[in-house]
């Protein structure tokens, strides 16, 4: 008989994520257990008790998925159980902490393929990234910073805070980003003014770009918000959105319900991906970005 499909919640919040807990399901794994408050250094015993405890086959039929709220953590946490496994007792592991990588992975494939319609290459923009030191600003910036493109990471306040949290995910991911103010009128006005893409990642029911700002952009192309609650966090810019022209402009915009979507569609083909495959695989936002894409 066939032995039941498992998946590991591990967390290091002090709950585990209902979305997630739904997304499992309906992916079609048959049991599920939450691990919380859960610390980096008991990694590798929590994952050599659950590869241990199965025969090669069962180890088959289940999978590690490292949430929480810190993007950085939950990927360490994802290297240490890599490194916790040996043949033939490996799993497959995801990593989407806040359900940001599958989040950030649709929204930059909505924008790559809203440009695509005008023949416009994601690789050549200059993306202007609004409350980019949460989960969700922070892996868009690594995943458009990883396709070529200029990401600029926009302070909302202390520009210095903003530029430390920058060198941060450059030394540990590789990839360099642009410190800009943005927190006056003439701040967000003057990026607007080079910046071809913006995006909106601010906390829920802050309105963080006004009509005003970037009605008079002669350079933007996309304006895009993640945010679903109201009010939006760009003036103008319904959550519905796919594409569709802001006001009086000729800016596309794409809303929250349009995204989560395609984020929906994301997690479900990633998280199956590590139930019905053979061999382990180990996803993270690289591969959350390509499934979107294949799907926008």
């Amino acid at each position: 008989m066939e032995k039941v499909s498992i998946l590991h919640l591990i967390t290091a919040a002090s709950n585990a994520s209902p979305f997630d807990v739904n997304m499992a399901f309906d992916a079609g794994f048959d049991k599920l257990m939450p691990y919380t408050s859960v610390g980096l250094d008991e990694i590798s015993a929590l994952t050599q008790d659950a590869i241990f405890s199965r025969s090669p086959s069962g180890v088959k039929r289940e999978a590690l998925f490292f949430g929480g709220r810190d993007i950085s953590l939950a990927v360490d946490m994802q290297e240490m159980a890599k490194k916790a496994m040996f043949d033939p007792f490996s799993v497959s592991t995801m990593t989407d902490p806040s359900g940001a990588f599958t989040t950030s992975g649709a929204l930059i494939a909505k924008i790559s393929q809203h440009l695509a319609h005008t023949h416009d290459a994601l690789s050549k923009q200059t993306i202007a990234i609004f409350g980019a030191s949460g989960a969700v600003g922070s892996t868009s910036a690594l995943i458009v910073a990883a396709q070529g493109a200029k990401a600029q990471l926009v302070a909302h306040g202390d520009v210095g805070e903003m530029q430390k949290h920058a060198d941060m995910l450059k030394k540990k991911y590789g990839c360099k980003f642009e410190v800009v103010a943005g927190a006056s009128d003439e701040d967000k006005i003057k990026l607007l003014q080079t910046a071809t893409v913006a995006i909106t990642a601010a906390p829920t029911g802050v309105r963080v770009l006004e009509a005003k700002h970037y009605q008079d952009s002669s350079s933007l192309k996309v304006v895009a918000d993640v945010n679903a609650v109201s009010p939006s966090g760009i003036d103008g810019v319904d959550a519905q959105f796919d594409g569709n022209k802001v006001g009086n402009t000729t800016i596309l915009g794409i809303g929250a319900l349009s995204i989560g979507q395609l984020k929906y569609v994301t997690q479900q083909k990633l998280l199956q991906q590590m139930l019905l495959g053979e061999k382990p695989v180990h996803l993270d936002y690289n591969h959350a970005f390509k499934i979107a894409c294949d799907h926008s």
